[in-house]
């Protein structure tokens, strides 16, 4: 028994450790630079450069972030893996979709407007304006597919927009909740077309499903105007009590329409990934599992343990005394991908029979 139990603790370490080194192979003090991708669109009819952040050494299916205004990939992923290393959030992948160079105010409004919000019209910004629905299945079919195939995505989906990006966040809650699982709505641009967004929402909270969903939204020092839509889109929210929709909103009256991005990222992935991670009292592998099949039938997906937590308990228990069955359990999580697991169940039978 003394034997099985030794060659076991060798094999967890091995398992473990074969992380550590394809770790020393990457510089994992670092933000990884984003991969740039090209995709023709056959929807939109033309290429399409997209900008792929994902964190080194996992190689568990990440929740992955979809953010309009794709250029802001260095803020947005910089936020999320400083987060990620003081713990404060899971391992991400950050998908940004390139506008700044394509036709924003196609890609990025709801309706056709020539309307601003300062009550001029503008028929050069607006001519081609109220393409977001192509934009959309544009994402839905094209980015998400090439994302799910070449990467390892958790279904785990969350729609980031600034400004006219905050409109589509918005207008994609309201009218295709099912696309994404939360959306993050920085600044939206809810005055666009006097307010259209919010002409068919007591339809939609009729007939929709916002089970499960989560929205976090914001807005800066914009002005009379710009607050007045957040505050309706606040207010509309309190009124009906949708079930099962999680929101939250918060201004930001000392932050300019572009420095108020980088105080709403955080809090808005933190308010997402509320409560993301077990207590510290949650000591067992059975309290661990517990928990994430409670986190799973609450978000309506599959939520599996971080591959850090699974590694950070593995070592504990095997530092501390009378923990060797705990080690054996968290091994087992480990190891669901490993060719060892094989190994294990032999092992684990054999034990059994004596």
């Amino acid at each position: 028994m003394t034997f099985i139990k030794t060659n076991f603790i060798l094999l967890l370490f091995t398992c473990l450790f074969t992380n550590m080194s394809h770790a020393q192979k990457t510089d994992s003090t670092g933000i990884t630079i984003a991969e740039i991708k090209i995709i023709h669109s056959t929807i939109l009819n033309e290429d399409r450069k997209i900008y792929v952040y994902t964190p080194v050494n996992h190689s568990e299916p990440l929740p992955v972030i979809y953010l309009m205004d794709g250029e802001m990939i260095s803020l947005v992923a910089g936020i999320v893996d400083f987060l990620y290393q003081a713990n404060q959030l899971p391992p991400m992948i950050v998908v940004g979709i390139g506008n700044y160079k394509y036709d924003r105010a196609r890609d990025l409004t709801t309706s056709h407007s020539l309307w601003q919000m300062d009550g001029t019209t503008d028929s050069l910004f607006g001519k081609t304006s109220g393409g977001g629905e192509n934009f959309l299945k544009f994402i839905k079919d094209e980015v998400m597919p090439f994302i799910e195939k070449n990467y390892n995505p958790s279904p785990n989906k969350i729609f980031f927009g600034h400004s006219l990006g905050g409109l589509m966040s918005s207008y994609c809650l309201l009218n295709h909740p099912e696309m994404f699982n939360s959306y993050i709505a920085v600044s939206p641009a809810l005055w666009w077309d006097k307010e259209s967004i919010f002409k068919n929402s007591d339809l939609l909270f009729k007939n929709k499903d916002y089970k499960n969903k989560t929205i976090f939204f914001s807005d800066g020092n914009e002005g009379a105007e710009f607050h007045k839509g957040v505050i309706k889109f606040q207010t509309l929210l309190q009124q009906k009590k949708i079930t099962g929709l999680r929101y939250k909103y918060i201004p930001y009256p000392k932050e300019t329409h572009n420095s108020e991005v980088v105080k709403a990222t955080q809090d808005g992935l933190n308010f997402i990934f509320e409560n993301w991670k077990p207590a510290k009292s949650d000591t067992t592998v059975d309290l661990i599992v517990k928990f994430y099949q409670k986190r799973s039938e609450q978000n309506g997906f599959q939520e599996l343990p971080p591959e850090k937590l699974i590694n950070e308990m593995g070592y504990k228990f095997l530092n501390t005394p009378n923990k060797l069955d705990e080690a054996i359990k968290e091994t087992i999580v480990r190891a669901r991908s490993c060719l060892v697991m094989s190994y294990l169940f032999c092992w684990m039978r054999q034990n059994n029979s004596r």
